[in-house]
């Protein structure tokens, strides 16, 4: 059995069955922020879960044996499923033990799914290709930084070659203190010194992590600690020439359940997927990967941390309402994108627990408000500038206002729909007309 750790290392090597084939349309895919990662084994809840980007549990082998096989088939297939509800697919080799052979395999592979019969058959040429997944872990790709540069250094100009126009992205790194001199900055800093950041267009990492502290796991990551490891993230790609390079997350997550003696409530999953979405999006990261989409049965226990991190049920373990239910969470998402797809980021406020963004929509200005109730608990007052209607994190319309109004926060972020002048943490002055 595996001890749970919030870094836990993530493999999704499984077999999915897609409800039907379905047809492809041959239109533009959506590219934007919005992504799911790990095992989908139905995609139907595209149609309403409308995200940009989607990377599967399966990992392509660059050796001999996938172009014709089996496995083949089944990459065709999922991606095919992806581009048919418009979402851009993007592919991960395996880089374990990189041989002699793998890059001529890798160049036969990204060309049959750029210019080649896997194209067509998808729908789209393929232009993400990740290479390898969470190398600083204890798994699968796991190696030491110098190793993973002299592995990316064959591979890498493989799939240039291939296609000069596709992106290669660096597998998701892991972060924490008890990592030590395989946390984040010390393994990126090696790879860096190594030469390795000639052969990658787009870095990445993976954070996950609790909705709330809890001195249980005092060293458990928040959504926001994406700011410290961002900011070191950028810090060193600049010191070694990179720093003009996107940045991804391609795994994130919390759950909802139980987990030992930690509870999280539906709520407060949902809470934690929009925060992290909305501080990623302030912070430059290009594409966010919740992970999973359908809980996954990872542990296989359908009490750990990914076994509950999906945004809907399997029907499986004690905290679960049933097959298929889906989650505050999911439908948080769906609002999410349908309220800010294409728009842009005004600005970023926070303080003193309290943050709040503001976006220019094709509607009108939306911001996000959300206080931290570990950070600051009271009212907070709102002074429009015109109309603002308020709504929760699914959309149930809470209120309409035109002159200063307090909210009430728990842990929930709220969208104020409309301008809005000012957001105050102080009561608004009393006034005598004497």
């Amino acid at each position: 059995m595996k001890r749970f750790s919030l870094v836990l290392v993530l493999c999704t090597v499984a077999t999915v069955v897609f409800a039907q084939p379905v047809e492809v349309v041959h239109s533009a895919v959506r590219d934007g922020i919005f992504g799911i990662s790990g095992i989908i084994p139905d995609a139907l809840y595209f149609e309403e879960l409308r995200i940009d980007c989607a990377t599967s549990g399966f990992w392509i082998g660059p050796s001999a044996g996938f172009l014709g096989g089996s496995k083949e088939e089944l990459h065709t297939r999922q991606m095919r499923t992806f581009v048919s509800h418009g979402i851009t697919p993007i592919a991960t080799f395996y880089l374990g033990n990189v041989g002699p052979d793998a890059a001529m395999h890798a160049e036969q592979i990204v060309a049959h799914y750029t210019t080649g019969q896997g194209a067509e058959d998808v729908g789209i040429p393929v232009l993400y290709w990740e290479i390898g997944d969470e190398e600083n872990g204890t798994w699968g790709t796991s190696c030491e930084p110098e190793e993973y540069a002299r592995r990316a250094s064959i591979l890498a100009p493989a799939i240039r070659r291939a296609c000069p126009e596709c992106t290669i992205i660096m597998g998701g790194l892991l972060d924490g203190p008890e990592m030590g001199d395989w946390a984040l900055e010390p393994y990126l800093r090696r790879f860096l010194v190594a030469g390795g950041g000639d052969w990658i267009d787009t870095y990445a990492f993976h954070y996950y992590g609790l909705a709330r502290p809890d001195p249980r796991l005092p060293d458990a990551q928040l959504y926001d600690s994406a700011v410290d490891i961002v900011e070191t993230m950028r810090a060193l790609m600049t010191e070694y020439g990179v720093g003009d390079h996107p940045i991804w997350v391609t795994e994130t997550s919390t759950f909802s359940g139980g987990m030992g003696s930690i509870e999280q409530s539906e709520g407060e999953q949902a809470a934690d997927l929009l925060k992290r979405y909305i501080l990623l999006w302030s912070l430059g990261v290009e594409k966010v990967q919740w992970c999973y989409l359908t809980e996954p049965q990872f542990e296989g226990t359908g009490i750990g941390f990914f076994d509950q991190s999906g945004l809907i049920y399997d029907g499986i373990g004690p905290y679960d309402r049933g097959e298929g239910t889906k989650k505050r969470s999911y439908y948080a998402y769906v609002h999410l994108i349908e309220r800010l797809r294409l728009a842009e980021l005004g600005d970023l406020w926070r303080e003193n627990g309290v943050t709040c963004a503001r976006f220019d929509t094709v509607s009108g200005p939306v911001s996000v408000l959300w206080q931290d109730p570990w950070g600051r608990q009271g009212p907070i007052w709102v002074q429009p500038s015109g109309t603002v209607i308020v709504e929760d994190l699914t959309g149930e319309r809470l209120g309409q206002y035109e002159d200063r109004f307090r909210l009430d926060l728990d842990i929930e972020p709220v969208y104020l729909l409309g301008s809005v002048s000012e957001i105050s943490q102080a009561a608004p002055l009393l006034h005598s007309d004497g």
